[in-house]
């Protein structure tokens, strides 16, 4: 039971940093740089739960991020290997 409501808090607070990373951070950078929430998060998922969930942890993040953003980011990826002129 400990566990289940581990997981459930850890993906409330990935979709709260979703949230906050699309919507907050799109406009607000630091020295030009946006901060990446997500690998904070795993980081400290890493940290101080040990190495075998922060491995879990990033790869069901990078699977879900994946799905959120991955059109756009598969769009910009074909056009610029299409519009590129070697």
């Amino acid at each position: 039971m400990k566990k289940v409501l581990i997981f459930i808090v850890l993906f409330i607070v990935f979709m709260f940093l979703y949230f906050l990373q699309m919507n907050f951070f799109d406009w607000f950078t630091i020295a030009g740089v946006k901060p990446n929430l997500f690998i904070i998060l795993i980081l400290a998922v890493g940290l101080f739960a040990g190495r075998i969930p922060g491995v879990i942890s990033g790869i069901i993040a990078g699977l879900l991020l994946d799905f959120f953003i991955g059109k756009s980011v598969r769009n910009n990826i074909n056009n610029a290997w299409c519009n590129s002129e070697y």
